[in-house]
C-alpha cells in the first residue's frame, strides 16, 4: 500500500509453475481457491485513511438513501369498468392491492363504439370516497349513451 496514487487493485499470490495438483475436478479446484484466491488482497488507495465512524456513517448514508429511493415507488393499477348506457350512475372502483394512501391520482378514459359522440358526458370522484381500496366516480351520460365504459388508472408516490 505505498504506491497510494495508484487505481485499486487486486493481489494474489503467483501459482508456481509446478502447481500441478491431481484429483477430482472439485478438489482441484477448492485446492486452488483456498491456497491462492483466499490469500489475495485488495489495494484501494487511501482506505487506511477511512475512520470506522466515517464507515458508520457512509453506511447509514447508504440506509437512507435506500429508504428515500424506496418512498418513491410508484404505485399503479388499472381497469376498466362497463357503464349502463344513457343514465347518471355511481359506479365503485376496487383495486386488486391495496394503495398506500389516499392521495392517489386517478385518470379516467371514457370508452366508445362509436366513431361520433354528439351528446354530453361527464364524470367526477364523489367527494370523500377516496379510500385505499377505492374510489366511487359518478359518470354521467344521459343524452346520447355512446360512453360504453371507462378505463380507470390509478397512481401514488408511496408515502414515506
Amino acid at each position: 500500500m505505498q504506491n497510494q496514487s495508484s487505481p485499486a487493485q487486486l493481489l494474489f499470490p503467483t501459482v508456481p509453475s509446478n502447481y500441478c495438483p491431481e484429483g477430482k475436478w472439485s478438489d482441484i479446484l477448492n485446492s486452488f481457491i483456498q491456497l491462492y484466491l483466499n490469500n489475495g488482497t485488495v489495494n484501494i488507495p487511501g482506505l487506511g485513511q477511512v475512520t470506522p465512524a466515517q464507515i458508520a456513517t457512509i453506511n447509514q448514508n447508504i440506509q437512507n438513501l435506500q429508504n428515500q429511493y424506496n418512498a418513491l415507488a410508484v404505485n399503479v393499477q388499472q381497469g376498466t369498468t362497463s357503464i349502463t348506457a344513457g343514465a347518471s350512475k355511481i359506479y365503485t372502483v376496487s383495486f386488486a392491492k391495496n394503495m398506500p394512501n389516499t392521495t392517489y391520482q386517478v385518470v379516467i378514459e371514457p370508452l366508445t363504439a362509436s366513431t361520433t359522440t354528439t351528446g354530453t358526458w361527464s364524470w367526477a370522484i364523489i367527494t370523500g370516497s377516496k379510500t385505499t381500496t377505492g374510489f366511487q366516480v359518478l359518470f354521467t351520460d344521459a343524452t346520447t349513451a355512446s360512453i360504453t365504459g371507462f378505463n380507470w388508472t390509478v397512481s401514488s408516490i408511496a408515502s414515506s
